[in-house]
């Protein structure tokens, strides 16, 4: 049985403070959501290979031609990335970059977690079912069930949140696969694990203009899971996706290559088959 695949764009960009330019250490196109929007439908739809969307939600109305023709393709199911992009857990890089990231005040949680859903409803006549936390956490929401019951009373049955290793850093090793928060009293979320580098860490580290090098580590990840019955999370921004790349040119390679090898599957269908499976 070959692997599967779930591709998951995280589209975030927010002019001024997602992502910090000090931390990039150049400057971000203002237009990067409007400009991955229009050019990644047009890869999916040749390709015929589907993937997730995950939208903040203060820049669904203003994006709402491109997400119109992201659904009108097929090829995509849209879920959120919270309201405005604040961690939903406190981050304490204890390597790497070091970064300290404060978690959201428990009463703005209801806001971040269910405004999306209410907008992409509204505008798009999208139930969410799905949500990916920005920075990713250890052990993703297993010690927060508050946070799992304000996600489970929002209608959304599965969450990105686990992406980091115990130094709160990358890589996720590969051995931690999607499960369902059965312990927490939540067995209807699955859990959907971000193993492996994130994008814009791993280019962050490694630099940003070596996309042929970050090409063949994706490659390599292919190739070592394709006969192992896994399931690779595989995370992608909307910024990191077109600097130094406004053509999708390796993103496209990606895709192309990594079909061939695995099945992949949006996040939603991923949840059916293995609530079913």
């Amino acid at each position: 049985m070959s692997s599967k695949l779930l591709i998951g764009y995280d589209v975030e960009r927010i002019p001024g403070r997602v992502p910090g330019e000090k931390w990039v250490g150049r400057k971000v196109p203002e237009d990067s959501t409007s400009v991955f929007l229009k050019k990644i439908v047009e890869v999916h739809k040749e390709l015929q290979v589907p993937a997730t969307i995950f939208m903040v939600g203060c820049n669904i109305e203003k994006h709402l031609a491109e997400l119109e023709k992201c659904l009108a393709s097929g090829m995509f199911e849209i879920a959120q990335h919270t309201q405005d992009h604040y961690p939903l857990k406190t981050v304490v890089e204890e390597t790497g970059s070091r970064v300290f990231l404060r978690g959201l005040d428990f009463d703005r949680m209801e806001e971040q977690i269910g405004r999306p859903v209410a907008l992409l409803k509204k505008y798009l006549g999208v139930e969410c079912k799905g949500i990916t936390a920005p920075y990713t956490y250890y052990r993703g929401l297993s010690d927060r069930p508050d946070i799992l019951e304000i996600i489970s009373k929002s209608g959304m049955v599965y969450t990105r949140s686990y992406g980091r290793n115990s130094l709160d850093y990358f890589p996720l090793d590969w051995g931690i696969q999607p499960f369902f928060y059965d312990r927490q009293g939540f067995p209807g979320i699955l859990e959907c694990p971000v193993q492996g580098w994130l994008d814009a860490q791993w280019r962050h580290d490694n630099g940003w203009e070596k996309w042929e090098e970050y090409h063949s580590y994706l490659k390599a990840q292919v190739d070592r899971l394709e006969s192992m019955n896994m399931c690779w999370s595989h995370l992608q921004h909307d910024w990191t996706s077109i600097l130094f790349d406004e053509n999708l040119h390796w993103t496209r390679k990606f895709i192309e290559y990594a079909a061939q090898k695995m099945e992949i599957k949006t996040y939603y269908d991923y949840y059916n088959w293995k609530k079913n499976g």
